[in-house]
């Protein structure tokens, strides 16, 4: 039961985020410039993370499908694949783990949004620059 129970809690998590994704690039949109309303900077933040994530992602593809090769005598791909597969499950855990965290420092303030918002954007630029060196130094 525990297990079904997370899987549902993480279903109803996607989709909420999901949904707060779209709904906030598109209002992001709606704020002036200079609506520094803690709404408007928290949709902001939102979709500047967005693209970054996007990023992320596109650049992850590029590198599982270089590793999409098989065995040779200099490097075993479907082996490095598994493997990096795993740390970057693991990396995200991660960066969702500290990012939370960054939250818990801060919440009783209006800028916690914000804060947490910081962190997933460093961290996922971060990330999308270790996967682009792992791309320019496989052969």
């Amino acid at each position: 039961m525990p297990t079904l129970h997370l899987r549902s809690t993480f279903c109803r998590s996607l989709c909420a985020a999901l949904v707060l994704s779209a709904s906030s690039t598109a209002h992001a949109q709606d704020c002036k410039a200079d609506d520094y309303s803690p709404i408007c900077t928290d949709m902001r933040a939102q979709a500047v993370y967005d693209q970054a994530d996007s990023a992320l992602n596109a650049a992850y593809q590029r590198l599982l499908k270089t590793l999409s090769q098989p065995r040779n005598e200099d490097i075993d791909y479907p082996a490095l694949k598994t493997r990096f597969i795993e740390a970057q499950r693991q990396w995200v855990r991660f960066r969702d783990s500290e990012c939370a965290a960054w939250y818990l420092i801060n919440q009783a303030g209006t800028g916690r949004n914000a804060d947490q918002m910081t962190c997933l954007l460093r961290r996922t630029q971060q990330r999308t620059q270790q996967l682009q060196e792992w791309q320019s130094n496989l052969p």
